[in-house]
C-alpha cells in the first residue's frame, strides 16, 4: 500500500534516521536552498525546516521540507520496492495481457481486472486538503524559496499543476515551476511541449475566458513521481499514482474551479489563467546547472488557498548536478525501461546520466542483428516522450554496461570512426531550457554509433554481403581487427607546449581534452546577455570571433602535430575545470555536454576522420546571416548559427555559504567542504 499522505512518509524517514530537523529560523531566501544543496551533494538526509523565515522577516506557520528524494534509497522508499524496474514490469503486465490464456480460462483475467479497478481514482465529498480555507489567499505567506542569487523571485519547485481538457474533461497533473509575482499571482512555466500547454491551447481555441488551474503542494509522495513520469497518453497521472500505491487515489472537487484535486494534498492553490496573458518568468537556476533564460509565460490568478490542518510544504533545489531531481530522473529511467523495451523491442538498456542534465546524453544499448539496427533504435527513441529532447545519443551493443562512463570511453575509442559513425540530425526538437541551442526549442542532434559491425554491414565485407555488393572502405580496427590507433604520452607533452593550452588530459589513446582561457568569456556568476541592437554588435561580435579563432587555432595546431591522424576526438573547453582534481569526471561530463551545440560546435578535419568538440562557454553572436542582413562585414570566424545569451552557472554567494557553514554544527550535520569542481 502507498503512503497515503506526506506526513506518513516524513515519519518513516524520521524513524529511519533519514530526517534532519532544523529548529532555528532559516531564511527561505538563499539559505534553505544552500543547506539543501550541501546535503544532496553529500548524500545527506531529508530536511525539515521547522521555522522557515519569509522575506519580510516573519516566520511562516508552515514547515518547509527539502531533499525528500535526494538518494536512490529514498526514491525506492517512495516507490515501496527494492528494484525500481519492478514498477515498469508491472505496467507492462497491464499493457500486454495474455489474451489467449484469458480467452480459454477467463478466471485468469480476474487479477488483471482487479488491478485495473484499483487504478481508477475515487471521488470523495471531503478531503484533508480542504480542512482549512484561507480567508485572504496570499502566496507570499507560504515558505517558497528563492534558491539562487540570480533567480527572478521565489519559485515553487515541486508544484503539482492540475489542468483539464475542455472537450473530454480529462485531467493532467504536471510539475511546472511557478514563480510568485505577488499575493494572488504566479507564473506557469509549462513549456509548449507539455500537456498543460495543450490544455491551455485547447481552452483558448474553445473560447473559454478562463483556464481553470490548481497547484497542489505535498500529498502522497507517489504523486510527484507520477507528475514527472513520461506516461502513455491513455494513462493519467491520477491513475498512475493509484497504480504506484496499489489503492485508488481519492479526489475532491476544488472549491472555486471546475477541477478534481488530490484529497490528501497538503496545500491546494486554486485559480485560473487568461488566454493570451503572458508575463516574464525567470531567470531561474535549472537542471542543466545554469540559469534558464527569461521567457514569457502564462499567469495564474489565485482564487482560493486551502490546506490540511498540519501541512508541510515540500520544495526542491535544481542546479549544478548532482541534484535531487537527478535521483528522481534516474529512477524514472529505470522504472520505465521495461515499458520502453515493450514499445521498442530492440532496446536492451538505457542510461541518461544525471551529470549531463539528462537531456544532453543518452546511452542506448540495442540489439544489432542487422546493419544499422542500433541507429534505427536510437531514432525511434528520439521521438519517444521526453527522449525527444536528447542532444547526443550513443548506440552501444546489447551487452554494454550503459551506467559505466569508463566503459563508454572504451567503446568510443575502440569502435567509433568519425568518418562513418557520427550522424548529425539537423533542425530537431530541443528542450526549451537548452540555452546552447541556436534557437529556442530547436537544435541539431548527434547520433554516435559505437556498436560492433553486424555481419552484413558493407563496412565489414565478407561472405555475408549480398551477391554483387562490394564492401565499403573502412579502417581495419573498426572491423574489429587489430588495436585502435592512438597517441602516446610524448604527444601530450607537445600539446602542452602549444600557445593557449592551459591543461590537457588523455581520456583514451584517441581522445584528448584541452582546456584554454578565453578572453572576455561569459562570467560564471553573471553570464553574458546578447546585444540586441545591430548598431551595438561590434564589441561582442569581435569577442565571439576571437573565441572561435582561438578554438580553431588550437584545433589546427593539435591536428598538425597528429601527422598519422590517430587522435580522433579533440575536446576543447574552458579552464574553469580542474582536469586533475576531485570531481573531475563528473564536472567534465557536465561541461562537455551543457556548453556544446551540435550544429555550431562540432568541427571535422578536411579528411572527415577527426572531430573537434568545442565546449567553451559561448560568447553571444547574432550569426553570419544576421550580420549580412544588417549590411555589416563578416569574418571566417563568424558562426553560421546564432549564439544566444549565455546564462550564469548556479553558484551560491559566499556570504550564504559562510552562514550555513557557521550554523552547521548547531543544525545537526557535519560540514562537508565543496568540491572545487562543484563550485568555484
Amino acid at each position: 500500500m502507498g503512503w497515503t499522505n506526506l506526513k506518513r512518509y516524513l515519519d518513516s524517514l524520521d524513524a529511519a534516521g533519514e530526517l534532519l530537523r532544523i529548529r532555528r529560523a532559516v531564511d527561505v531566501e538563499l539559505e534553505a536552498g544552500c543547506i539543501a544543496d550541501r546535503q544532496v551533494k553529500s548524500g545527506g538526509p531529508a530536511i525539515l525546516f521547522e521555522k522557515p523565515r519569509l522575506p519580510d522577516g516573519t516566520i511562516s506557520e508552515f514547515p518547509l521540507a527539502m531533499n525528500l528524494f535526494g538518494t536512490p534509497e529514498r526514491v525506492r522508499r517512495v516507490l515501496g520496492c527494492e528494484r525500481v524496474s519492478d514498477v515498469g514490469e508491472r505496467l507492462v503486465g497491464l499493457m500486454k495481457p495474455d489474451v489467449g490464456a484469458i480467452a480459454g480460462k477467463p478466471w485468469k483475467g480476474i487479477p488483471l481486472a482487479r488491478q485495473a479497478l484499483r487504478m481508477a481514482p475515487k471521488r470523495v465529498k471531503k478531503g484533508a486538503c480542504q480542512q482549512v480555507v484561507v480567508a485572504n489567499p496570499d502566496l507570499t505567506r507560504l515558505p517558497i524559496p528563492r534558491t539562487w542569487p540570480l533567480d527572478g523571485g521565489q519559485t515553487m519547485t515541486l508544484p503539482l499543476v492540475v489542468t483539464r481538457d475542455p472537450s473530454t474533461g480529462e485531467h493532467n497533473m504536471g510539475c511546472y515551476r511557478a514563480q510568485v509575482y505577488g499575493p494572488t499571482e504566479c507564473g506557469l512555466h509549462w513549456q509548449m511541449h507539455k500537456h498543460g500547454a495543450d490544455h491551455a491551447h485547447a481552452s483558448a481555441q474553445a473560447g473559454e475566458a478562463h483556464i481553470p488551474i490548481a497547484i497542489c503542494l505535498g500529498g502522497p509522495p507517489e504523486l510527484l513521481f507520477s507528475a514527472v513520469s513520461p506516461l502513455p497518453d491513455n494513462l493519467s497521472e491520477y491513475m498512475f499514482a493509484s497504480f504506484l500505491s496499489d489503492s485508488r487515489l481519492p479526489l475532491v472537487k476544488a472549491r472555486t474551479q471546475d477541477l478534481w484535486v488530490p484529497a490528501e494534498a497538503d496545500v491546494v492553490i486554486e485559480g485560473y489563467a487568461v488566454p493570451g496573458e503572458r508575463r516574464t518568468e525567470g531567470p531561474f537556476g535549472d537542471h542543466f546547472g545554469i540559469y534558464s533564460l527569461p521567457g514569457e509565460y502564462p499567469v495564474m490568478h489565485v482564487t482560493a488557498i486551502t490546506h490540511r490542518s498540519d501541512p508541510v510544504i515540500p520544495m526542491t533545489i535544481v542546479g549544478l548536478p548532482p541534484m535531487e531531481d537527478g535521483f528522481i530522473g534516474e529512477a524514472i529511467g529505470a522504472a520505465f525501461l521495461p515499458v520502453l523495451r515493450f514499445q521498442h523491442r530492440d532496446v536492451v538498456d538505457l542510461h541518461v546520466p544525471l551529470e549531463t542534465g539528462f537531456h544532453n546524453l543518452a546511452i542506448i544499448a540495442s540489439k544489432q542483428r542487422y546493419p544499422r539496427q542500433a541507429r534505427k533504435t536510437c531514432l525511434g527513441l528520439l521521438g519517444a516522450g521526453q527522449m525527444m529532447f536528447t542532444k547526443v545519443a550513443v548506440a552501444v551493443d546489447a551487452d554494454h554496461p550503459v551506467h559505466s562512463m569508463g566503459d563508454l570511453l572504451d567503446v568510443l575509442h575502440a569502435r567509433v570512426d568519425p568518418a562513418g559513425d557520427l550522424v548529425v540530425l539537423e533542425g530537431m526538437v530541443a528542450d526549451t531550457l537548452e540555452s546552447a541551442a541556436p534557437w529556442e526549442n530547436v537544435h541539431d542532434k548527434l547520433l554516435i554509433d559505437a556498436t560492433t559491425l553486424a555481419a552484413a554491414d558493407p563496412r565489414l565485407g565478407g561472405s555475408e554481403l549480398p551477391r554483387g555488393t562490394s564492401a565499403r572502405e573502412t579502417p581495419e580496427w573498426r572491423r574489429g581487427k587489430g588495436t585502435p590507433p592512438g597517441v602516446f604520452l610524448e604527444f601530450i607533452g607537445k600539446v602542452r607546449g602549444i600557445d593557449g593550452v592551459t591543461d590537457t588530459t588523455l581520456l583514451r589513446p584517441s581522445m584528448l581534452v584541452v582546456t584554454t582561457s578565453i578572453d572576455d568569456r561569459p562570467s560564471a556568476r553573471t553570464g553574458m546577455e546578447a546585444v540586441r541592437e545591430p548598431a551595438a554588435w561590434a564589441l561582442q561580435v569581435e569577442a565571439s570571433r576571437a573565441q572561435r579563432e582561438r578554438v580553431f587555432q588550437l584545433m589546427e595546431s593539435i591536428w598538425q602535430l597528429d601527422v598519422e591522424r590517430h587522435l580522433r576526438f579533440l575536446f576543447i573547453t574552458d579552464d574553469d575545470i580542474r582536469l586533475h582534481g576531485s570531481g573531475t569526471n563528473k564536472r567534465l561530463l557536465w561541461q562537455l555536454f551543457v556548453r556544446f551545440d551540435v550544429g555550431r560546435d562540432l568541427h571535422f578535419d578536411p579528411s572527415g576522420t577527426r572531430v573537434a568538440w568545442d565546449a567553451t562557454a559561448p560568447i553571444p553572436h547574432p550569426g553570419r546571416a544576421a550580420l549580412e542582413a544588417a549590411g555589416q562585414p563578416t569574418s571566417e570566424f563568424d558562426p553560421d548559427l546564432p549564439i544566444r545569451s549565455w546564462p550564469a552557472i548556479t553558484l551560491h554567494d559566499q556570504e550564504t555559504i559562510a552562514r550555513t557553514e557557521t550554523s552547521s554544527a548547531n543544525d545537526g550535520y557535519d560540514h562537508q567542504p565543496w568540491s572545487p569542481n562543484v563550485t568555484r
